[in-house]
Parts: structure tokens; sequence; C-alpha cells
């Protein structure tokens, strides 16, 4: 599409507006590799997870598993809240203080 417009700007001889369409065009294929390498390096990062530690999904349905017994107690926790990670640790704890 970028190119096609590149094209007609040249040939009504816009050369300003068809050198930026050309430059747009650039960055947009940069953005999208980069966009399928960070998509890459998260994938390599959680098969690097998985295999150093068990798999993750694993450790993420633990943690939730503690927040919903506090279900009652504790409205809407969050995983990503350091707040609500801390409620859990306070919890464990209390427990193993008795």
């Amino acid at each position: 599409m970028l190119s096609e417009q590149e094209r007609a700007a040249y040939i009504t001889g816009d050369v300003h507006t068809a050198e930026l369409l050309a430059r747009i065009d650039d960055l947009m294929r940069e953005k999208e590799e980069l966009e399928a390498k960070l998509v890459e390096a998260e994938e390599d990062s959680l098969t690097q997870w998985n295999r150093e530690n068990g798999d993750a999904e694993k450790y993420y349905e633990f943690f939730y598993d503690c927040f919903k017994m506090l279900d009652g107690h504790y409205p809407a926790p969050s995983v990503g809240s350091d707040y609500d990670c801390q409620v859990i640790f306070d919890a464990i704890e209390r427990g193993e203080q008795k």
C-alpha cells in the first residue's frame, strides 16, 4: 500500500512525500521484525523457565489458589501487586509461627 503511494508521489514529482512514505514503510517493517524478535525472546524465556523450574502454569495455579483461600477475607487480589503478594507471605508466616 505504502509502496504504491510512494510510486505515485514520485510520478507526480512529489519527491519529499515519496521519501517520507519510503521511510515510513521501512520503519513499519523494522517494527514488525522487532515485535517478532520480542515474541521469540518471550517464548525462549518461558521455555527456559519451564526447563529450570518446571511448568510455569503450575506456579500460576498454585499462587492463584493461595489467593482463592483468602476469598471472603481479601477482595479482588492481583498476582501483579506487591501488596497482594505480601498478604500471602504474611499468612504463611503466621501459619509457621504456630
